[in-house]
């Protein structure tokens, strides 16, 4: 009976495992009507980095650009790299994450 159970709990942990946002960048640029976000999620074991852009109409697509499966440090590391190399650096926004503010 107890291998039943210790059974039943290990697989059914991933069914009621919950979504944890651990960092949500919101990017404004020159000008204000052009924003983006960056979503990194923990699913755990596995994770994924959303990537929303609304345009000047109000306008939103979204995209998943990095997922993993076994790994919540995969997205952390990626998503932290786009925000800070390529949204800031390379095309002047300016991110906040206002998740861990």
């Amino acid at each position: 009976m107890k291998i039943l159970i210790a059974f039943g709990l290990l697989f059914s942990t991933q069914l009621y495992a919950e979504e944890l946002i651990v960092s949500h960048y919101k990017c404004t640029h020159k000008d204000n009507t052009l924003k983006r976000e960056v979503i990194i999620t923990h699913n755990y074991p596995g994770c994924q980095v959303n990537y929303i852009k609304t345009d000047e109409t109000g306008s939103k697509t979204s995209k998943v650009v990095w997922a993993a499966q076994n790994s919540t440090n995969y997205c952390d590391n990626k998503g932290f790299d786009f925000v800070e190399k390529k949204l800031q650096e390379k095309y002047g926004w300016v991110c906040v994450d206002k998740k861990n503010m």
